[in-house]
């Protein structure tokens, strides 16, 4: 006797259960929306990443910019407006800082009295707010005056109110009579790729010796232009303009600053 069986396509009668599964092509187009959602979302986690480790990056260039130029502005505005200067091809701002000052009684010997020079100057009493005071200076009008052997505005400072290292004539008394105690020199450089800071440099020197001794501000500078100088007068104050470009992981900012200094003549 023959036994005959019925099926159709997916389905048994024996069992009555459709028969499920997928075709080669549907698990390839599977596999290949899966790579594409994959290599999608690898790409956004990746920008997202390097997005964020650029703004760390300029956040730490903003921090390190704002320190360096903080410490250049609060030192340079204790500066002697007119000894600042340019030095070293115009890639070191040298300056001499004021360690005191006052006034003094009566007019000193100068080019047009002629009166003897004298190591003594009767002046209001005196004391030293900032670092040591090694020189005294009396109407200069602009660094020339100051720096170098055959200074015509400044004497060496032994002490008291005030005592000079020798007699001196000077080239001019101050309009107020007004006197200023200075430290030695100091300065800020860009040398290679790091902002130097300087100090104890000899004011006799026309630039200053940047293989010396100094302290690290800022390391991956650079700047065409780092300093440029507005000489102040009687009636105007002396402007600085820093311009640093600050960089680190393919990352670079531009910060310019202007530093204003009182003219108290």
């Amino acid at each position: 006797m023959k036994h005959y069986s019925l099926k159709t396509k997916g389905l048994s009668l024996a069992t009555g259960i459709r028969a499920s599964g997928f075709t080669l092509i549907e698990l390839i187009t599977v596999i290949v929306l899966l790579s594409i959602l994959a290599t999608i979302g690898t790409g956004f986690v990746v920008k997202t990443t390097e997005a964020y480790q650029r703004t760390q990056t300029r956040a730490l260039l903003v921090n390190t910019s704002r320190q360096a130029l903080e410490r250049m502005t609060r030192q340079l505005r204790v500066a002697l407006p007119y000894s600042v200067r340019a030095t070293n091809g115009g890639s070191c701002l040298e300056f001499m800082p004021i360690a005191a000052g006052g006034n003094y009684f009566n007019p000193v010997p100068d080019a047009e009295n002629l009166a003897p020079p004298t190591a003594t100057i009767a002046a209001s009493p005196v004391s030293i707010d900032f670092g040591s005071a090694v020189h005294v200076t009396i109407g200069a009008m602009s660094a020339d005056e100051i720096y170098g052997g055959a200074a015509v505005s400044r004497a060496g400072y032994a002490g008291g109110n005030i005592t000079l290292t020798a007699a001196t004539r000077w080239q001019r008394n101050s309009v107020n009579r007004r006197y200023y105690l200075l430290d030695n020199p100091q300065a800020f450089c860009v040398v290679g790729n790091e902002l130097h800071f300087y100090q104890g440099i000899d004011v006799n020197s026309a630039n200053v010796t940047v293989g010396g001794a100094h302290d690290i501000i800022a390391r991956n500078i650079s700047a065409t232009t780092p300093f440029t100088l507005l000489a102040g007068s009687e009636n105007r104050n002396t402007a600085i303009e820093i311009s640093l470009n600050f960089s680190s992981g393919g990352e670079t900012i531009n910060f310019t600053q202007r530093v204003l200094i009182r003219n108290v003549p």
